[in-house]
C-alpha cells in the first residue's frame, strides 16, 4: 500500500523488557535520553518505548510479551521499524524449561507484527547483552548457547536484520549496575552500539553543502533542513545525515573551505554510499570566483572522496539555487539587502548571474568529465518567480537562503533525483503497488505572497487551483 506523500517522520518502536524499558528506573533505558538512540538518530525519526519488564519471547513463560507486552500499542503506532530486545528472561529455568518452543514463538511474534500493520514493517532482532551474573535467575549460559542461536536462526530463515549488541558489550561488565541492567554510562554505550549497527545496514547519503544545506536561517533547521525531509522521503532503510556548513567554499583559497571543517572529516567517518555535494553558491562572489581553481578543486574534492571512502560513494553534483536581489520598496540598502548580489559592499554580496552563468557551467563541465549525475536545483528553485529588480520571493526573504517550503522543494527534488519512477497515476490518494516502492505527489500545493499555487515535483508552478485529484509518481530506489 503506498506509503507517506509528504516528508513524514520514521517512526520506530522498541519491543523489548526492562532492558528496553529501563530499569530500575525509567531513565536507564535505552531509547530515550540526552545520548541514547533518539537522540543520536535525530528528528527524523520518532521512536516508542514498548519495553515491559521480565517479558518472554516465550508464549508459556511466566511473563510472556504476548500477554503482557504493549502489543496493542504497537499496532496502534504503526512503526516503520520495530526492534525485538527480548531473550533474557527466557533464560530463567522456569521459563527455559519451554526452549523447544522459541523458534516457534519468536518467529509468530514477528509475523504478528508484520502481518498486523499495514504498510509492513521492517522488523530487527537484538542479540541481547551479556549477563555478568546470574542475577533473578537468568543465566548467561543458556543466552549464549540458547537464545542466541536460535535468535539468529530466525533471522536468517525471515531474512531479517540483526542488531548484536552480545559481542561488543562482553568485555565491560562496569556498564550493568546487577550484571544484567544498565547504569547511565552503560545506556549511553547500548545506544551508541544500536545506532552503529543500524548505520551499518542501511543506505547512508551525506549532504555536504554550505548554510542553504545546514539551514542556518531556519527557525528549526534540525527538523525542516532539507537533509532531515529527503530522509523521511526516502523512508526506513536510509539514513541522511546532515553535513552542511555555513559559509563553505568549494575552493580551497575560499575565505572557508569546506576542505578544513569537521564535516568534511566527519564525511570519512560517516562512510556514505552516497554523497550528494551542494557547494558553490559562496564561490559566486564578484571578488572570490575564480572559475578553473573552482574546477579543479571539485574534481579534487570527488577523487578524495571516491579515493577514500570503501565501497566507493555514489556522488551526486548539485547545481545551486538562484540568488536574487534582495531589495525591499526598491531601497538599496545595506539592511534590506541581506545576502544577494552586492550586500551592501561592492563585490561581496552572493551573485546570481555568476551561479547561473559561470558556477552552473563549471559543475556541469566537471560532472562530464567525472561522468558524475547531477541535480538541477537552479530550476526548480525559480517556483516561476523570474529575475527582476524589485522583486524578491517571499520564501528567500534575504535572497540566499529559502524558507521552510523552499527546504521542501529542495528535498523532493533530490528524492526525485535518487529515485526511479515506474508510472504516473491520478486519482485515490492510496493505491496497492509493488512493495518497495513509495509513493509522492505529482503535485503539492504552497502558500506563498498569500495566495495558494502548486506545484509539481520539478518545481514548476501549474497555473490555476489545486485539481480535485493530484497526479502521483510511483517511486522505487535507484539503489
Amino acid at each position: 500500500v503506498a506509503v507517506a506523500q509528504v516528508p513524514t517522520r520514521i517512526k520506530w518502536a522498541c519491543v523489548g523488557n526492562s532492558i528496553t524499558a529501563g530499569y530500575p528506573l525509567a531513565n536507564l533505558t535505552y531509547v530515550s535520553g540526552a545520548n541514547r538512540l533518539a537522540a543520536l538518530i535525530g528528528p527524523q525519526d520518532t521512536l516508542l518505548n514498548a519495553g515491559v519488564s521480565s517479558t518472554t519471547v516465550l508464549k508459556q513463560g511466566d511473563v510472556p510479551y504476548w500477554t503482557q507486552g504493549r502489543l496493542t500499542q504497537v499496532f496502534a503506532f504503526r512503526p516503520d521499524i520495530i526492534s525485538i530486545e527480548l531473550g533474557t528472561n527466557d533464560t530463567k529455568p522456569i521459563n527455559w524449561q519451554y526452549n523447544a518452543n522459541f523458534v516457534r514463538d519468536l518467529t509468530a511474534l514477528v509475523d504478528t507484527l508484520q502481518n498486523s500493520i499495514t504498510p509492513m514493517p521492517q522488523v530487527w532482532l537484538f542479540l541481547p547483552p551479556p549477563i555478568f551474573a546470574n542475577t533473578y535467575g537468568i543465566n548467561d549460559s543458556i543466552m549464549t548457547n540458547g537464545v542466541i542461536p536460535r535468535i539468529r536462526q530466525v533471522a536468517t530463515a525471515k531474512g531479517l536484520n540483526l542488531i548484536d549488541v552480545n559481542t561488543p558489550l562482553r568485555t565491560h561488565p562496569a556498564y550493568f549496575s546487577d550484571g544484567v541492567h544498565f547504569t547511565a554510562l552503560g545506556a549511553d554505550s547500548l545506544a551508541a552500539v544500536i545506532f552503529r549497527s543500524f548505520l551499518s545496514q542501511v543506505t547512508r547519503v551525506a549532504c555536504v553543502g554550505n548554510s542553504i544545506t545546514a539551514g542556518s536561517t531556519l527557525a528549526a533547521p534540525l527538523s525542516t533542513a532539507y537533509p532531515i525531509l529527503l530522509n523521511m522521503l526516502l523512508g526506513r532503510a536510509y539514513y541522511v545525515k546532515n553535513e552542511g556548513l555555513s559559509g563553505a567554499y568549494m575552493q580551497k583559497a575560499g575565505r572557508s573551505p569546506y576542505w578544513t571543517t569537521t564535516q568534511f572529516a566527519d564525511v570519512f567517518r560517516f562512510k556514505p554510499n552516497i554523497i550528494t555535494i551542494a557547494l558553490g553558491t559562496n564561490d559566486a562572489r564578484a571578488t572570490q570566483w575564480i572559475g578553473t581553481r573552482f574546477k579543479t578543486d571539485y574534481g579534487a574534492m570527488i577523487d578524495t572522496f571516491s579515493n577514500n571512502i570503501a565501497p566507493k560513494p555514489q556522488i551526486w553534483m548539485l547545481k545551486p539555487m538562484p540568488a536574487w536581489y534582495a531589495i525591499n520598496n526598491s531601497s538599496v540598502t545595506f539592511i534590506v539587502m541581506g545576502w544577494g548580489f552586492d550586500n551592501g559592499i561592492a563585490g561581496n554580496g552572493i551573485n546570481g548571474f555568476t551561479i547561473r552563468d559561470s558556477v552552473i557551467p563549471a559543475i556541469q563541465q566537471v560532472a562530464t568529465q567525472k561522468g558524475l549525475p547531477t541535480i538541477d536545483l537552479y530550476t526548480p528553485m525559480l517556483m516561476g518567480q523570474p529575475y527582476t529588480y524589485n522583486a524578491t520571493p517571499a520564501w528567500v526573504p534575504d535572497g540566499v537562503h529559502p524558507r521552510e517550503l523552499g527546504h521542501d522543494t529542495l528535498a523532493h527534488v533530490i528524492y526525485r533525483a535518487l529515485s526511479s519512477p515506474v508510472g504516473i497515476f491520478a486519482g485515490e490518494s492510496r493505491h496497492r503497488i509493488d512493495r518497495g516502492v513509495r509513493m509522492v505527489p505529482m503535485l503539492f500545493p504552497a502558500r506563498m505572497n498569500g495566495s495558494e499555487r502548486i506545484f509539481s515535483l520539478d518545481g514548476k508552478a501549474v497555473p490555476g487551483s489545486r485539481p480535485v485529484a493530484a497526479g502521483l509518481y510511483f517511486v522505487k530506489p535507484k539503489i
